[in-house]
């Protein structure tokens, strides 16, 4: 649970570790992000907290809140191990027509990038400890010069690659057809295999389901066209979606195209 923001009083569930912002800098992380927060651009630092707290395990499995297995658990972390698998999560194409690629060229120039969704990540007690570690030594003041701080998703594959570590791709355990970051699947919909194993992403509630579909959807025309997918899935949810709102996400998402295409972050 994340409470840099301020203490979110009683969970009703057991075995929750509470974390913030001052926790990653104690651990010896730096207080470095691009964008969003220092917790979203380096997911990858709660992980090494987990480790630190709960040491004693060969392997860990990370889902995030908005991700989802259907299948057989135990089968999967069998597959996994069984593997003798270091890292595993989807690979994405790390190359030139990557948006994030050219950010990342000083820290891992040439053919060293490499990319992965992490938001189902797998992990050898090896793997973090060794993480951890690059993490501390970029993060030292008397470390290298990093004009660009790391997004998790570049740092995690590129350095298990350089340290020859195993890098399994998720799609080997199961059915990825519904991993990605856009469009989402809203929980109600949400339909489970019977057999096999399949890997879910992004799975929202009603709420942000709408907003999800407000904020990512491409084009501007879109918000407007009677006949377009955005209008067709909002048309699910009379007088949840007000024509001030609908405006001004759209003034939005062109404020946003505008920025990428002039290069910004």
């Amino acid at each position: 649970m994340d409470e840099t923001n301020g203490f979110v009083g009683t969970i009703a569930h057991d075995r929750v570790l509470r974390t913030c912002n001052a926790d990653m800098l104690a651990l010896g992380f730096a207080n470095r992000f691009e964008k969003g927060s220092l917790i979203w651009w380096n997911a990858d630092y709660t992980h090494y907290q987990v480790h630190d707290r709960i040491p004693d395990y060969d392997y860990y499995l990370f889902v995030e809140y908005d991700a989802c297995i259907g299948g057989d658990g135990n089968r999967l972390l069998a597959d996994m191990m069984a593997d003798d698998a270091d890292f595993v999560a989807q690979p994405i194409d790390a190359g030139p027509g990557w948006y994030w690629a050219r950010f990342h060229a000083a820290s891992y120039p040439d053919t060293q990038l490499r990319a992965s969704l992490n938001c189902i990540s797998f992990f050898s007690a090896r793997a973090l400890k060794h993480l951890a570690h690059r993490r501390r030594v970029m993060s030292a003041p008397d470390g290298p010069h990093i004009p660009f701080w790391p997004l998790g998703e570049a740092f995690v594959a590129s350095e298990i690659a350089a340290a020859g570590m195993s890098f399994m791709p998720l799609a080997r355990y199961g059915d990825v057809s519904r991993y990605r970051w856009f469009p989402p699947v809203l929980e109600t919909d949400l339909v489970l295999p019977q057999a096999g194993c399949a890997f879910i992403h992004p799975v929202l509630d009603r709420k942000r389901y709408i907003a999800s579909l407000l904020r990512h959807t491409h084009f501007v025309r879109h918000y407007f066209m009677r006949g377009s997918a955005l209008r067709r899935e909002l048309a699910r949810f009379p007088g949840e979606v007000s024509r001030a709102r609908l405006y001004r996400a759209a003034a939005s998402r062109a404020r946003e195209r505008l920025r990428l295409a002039c290069g910004g972050i």
